[in-house]
């Protein structure tokens, strides 16, 4: 999504991930069966993962080196609220109306909320267009041929593919590996795990490359970076912590436990009302005296 908004623009970045984020929420509030629900979260998925990532770009578009941390933590102030009346609301839902509408109502929501940002970027994008601050579109005038190799080129669409398709043929075996006849000695989980890694070994030497990759997902100085390279570690490992291993264990275990859906939600969410009243603190604790001096004057 980060490639879509360089290459597009950041007003079709949003669009297409609320879009997206939307679809998911109609096809899991239509479901009738675990398929159709298990594809609405490919949609879902995409959408929110954009969001987030799109969230972090308008901010560091938008704000300086020196605030961005304090910045970046205000998509999350909502979260401090949603503890106390997220339960609430989901209980009543699924008491008066049903499970779906717990699904259908953001369906509206979503796209209502951000009709004042589209606004803003709309606007903004037409008013820098016409005082000559945007660089033209390097497809106008060009036949289709030319723009199919030019988006090639620019989204890296083979480097992203190799990436993607690695990481996928890696986590599908892993997750199925066990209840599939004859466990890891079948023949189709070790050829995805062996395909998936000949994708991940594949990735660094294409991105490498000028002549196959002149505009790089991921540019060849970054694999050098030692900071760049902590940082995705650093965010693999948290987000394998807090969004994947402690969310879906523990909200499996609790379901065992607590009959309400109130209490239950309540425990699930609390973690994040406590992790975002403290991201302000350690923030502004992390600058340093003179930054805090600058800060005020």
């Amino acid at each position: 999504m980060a490639k879509v908004a360089d290459v597009w623009g950041r007003f079709e970045a949003f669009t297409f991930s609320v879009f997206l984020f939307t679809l998911g929420y109609i096809q899991q509030a239509a479901a009738n069966n675990v398929k159709t629900y298990a594809a609405a979260q490919i949609f879902y998925s995409a959408g929110a993962t954009g969001l987030q990532i799109l969230q972090q770009i308008f901010i560091a578009d938008t704000s300086d080196l020196l605030n961005r941390a304090i910045v970046s933590t205000i998509p999350d102030i909502p979260y401090l609220l949603n503890v106390w009346i997220g339960p609430p609301i989901a209980s009543s839902i699924l008491k008066n109306l049903s499970w779906r509408w717990g699904y259908g109502i953001w369906a509206i929501i979503l796209p209502v909320a951000y009709l004042p940002l589209a606004l803003a970027l709309s606007l903004n994008q037409r008013k820098a267009s016409k005082m000559g601050l945007l660089p033209p579109s390097p497809f106008v005038g060009k036949d289709w041929v030319y723009t199919l190799k030019s988006l090639w080129f620019e989204m890296d669409i083979f480097g992203l593919l190799l990436l993607l398709v690695g990481v996928a043929l890696l986590l599908i075996p892993l997750t199925l590996g066990a209840s599939t006849p004859g466990e890891w000695s079948n023949g189709s989980i070790i050829a995805m795990l062996v395909c998936g890694l000949v994708c991940l070994c594949l990735f660094p030497l294409w991105e490498r490359s000028p002549r196959l990759a002149p505009r790089a997902f991921f540019p060849p100085h970054l694999f050098r970076s030692t900071t760049v390279i902590a940082g995705v570690l650093i965010a693999f490992f948290y987000f394998s912590k807090s969004c994947s291993l402690w969310e879906e264990f523990m909200a499996n275990d609790l379901q065992w436990c607590i009959t309400f859906l109130c209490n239950l939600t309540f425990i699930l969410i609390f973690w994040s009302f406590r992790a975002n009243q403290s991201q302000p603190l350690v923030t502004l604790l992390r600058l340093s005296p003179s930054q805090r001096l600058s800060r005020r004057s």
